[in-house]
């Protein structure tokens, strides 16, 4: 997963975007974290969504570097998704529900994802890939959902490029 040290004196000790993440929720946790229009999360609020719905993951099978895609608009609920999938030790694979579904389905397909986070709302390409809607989980809860290695895939981004592909 992303290696993030403190800086160059700290190579040796490299932190987890969950460790961190976790770090600052311990330090300030009723500080604003996301603003999105009208809602806002204070840390503790991001990560007691982040941390149930990574517990959901875990037990729906997603474990070190297997793929998640997040199919959501840009959001609360993306940011929620995106730190949960970190803290159960996943990879996640960003696709824009914007995008022409051909172009879903192919990058689903391509990354083959254990599951994909979206919306009951989101029309998705039937690409054989479970779907889970986060619209309609509880989610409430706290900690580190499962150990997360600094050598972990984070994620897996799709870009067109010039071709398309």
């Amino acid at each position: 997963l992303l290696a993030l040290g403190r800086g160059p004196e700290d190579a040796a000790d490299p932190r987890t975007w969950p460790e961190l993440f976790l770090d600052q929720v311990r330090r300030t946790p009723d500080a604003p974290a996301v603003v999105s229009g009208a809602q806002t999360l204070t840390y503790r609020e991001l990560a007691d969504r982040a941390c149930a719905l990574a517990r959901l993951l875990a037990e729906a099978g997603v474990g070190a570097e297997q793929r998640v895609g997040i199919v959501l608009p840009r959001s609360v609920e993306l940011v929620v998704a995106l730190h949960a999938v970190a803290l159960a030790g996943g990879a996640f694979v960003p696709v824009d529900p914007a995008h022409p579904a051909e172009r879903i389905a192919q990058t689903l397909t391509d990354a083959a994802p254990v599951l994909v986070l979206t919306t009951s709302g989101t029309a998705l390409p039937e690409t054989g890939t479970r779907r889970l809607d986060v619209d309609a989980l509880d989610l409430t809860g706290d900690g580190l959902v499962r150990p997360v290695r600094a050598e972990q895939a984070a994620y897996v981004i799709y870009t067109s490029g010039s071709t398309g592909r």
